[in-house]
């Protein structure tokens, strides 16, 4: 039971995220480029996951896992797919452009989510990581 509802909640958290990037334009965690494709994926993924879960003849067997415990699931598997979905998106888009570029250029510095708009997770950091050392000398 408890490995179900990680998975439940890793697939489902993964199509949330890819519907969400769509209306937020965060372009660094789509792992399509096609929208329709990306929504299709998103809604699959999210349908398929609580389809698989609450189909399974296992369902009203009585188990060990508790509410804290529940948290504690529910809390990893979101962190593991925002992980795996960055990476994915990093791998896929290979938009990890950390050359040099003007401070003051506000499409490589931006901080936060805002980043995302148009790089990936692993481009911003090692962005940021190239700003940060040219700030220093």
């Amino acid at each position: 039971m408890a490995l179900d509802y990680f998975v439940l909640v890793f697939l489902a958290s993964m199509g949330v995220y890819q519907i969400v990037s769509i209306f937020a334009k965060l372009d660094g965690i789509c792992l399509f480029k096609q929208q329709w494709l990306q929504y299709i994926f998103g809604l699959l993924a999210l349908v398929g996951a609580f389809g698989w879960f609450f189909t399974s003849k296992e369902r009203n067997v009585q188990h060990t896992v508790e509410g804290s415990q529940q948290l504690g699931l529910f809390l990893g598997a979101i962190v593991a797919s925002w992980v795996v979905t960055n990476i994915l998106a990093s791998i896929i888009q290979a938009k990890v452009d950390t050359r040099a570029v003007d401070p003051g250029e506000e499409k490589y510095y931006k901080l936060g989510i805002e980043s995302l708009k148009t790089n990936t997770l692993i481009g911003s950091i090692m962005n940021n990581i190239r700003k940060a050392r040219k700030d220093k000398v």
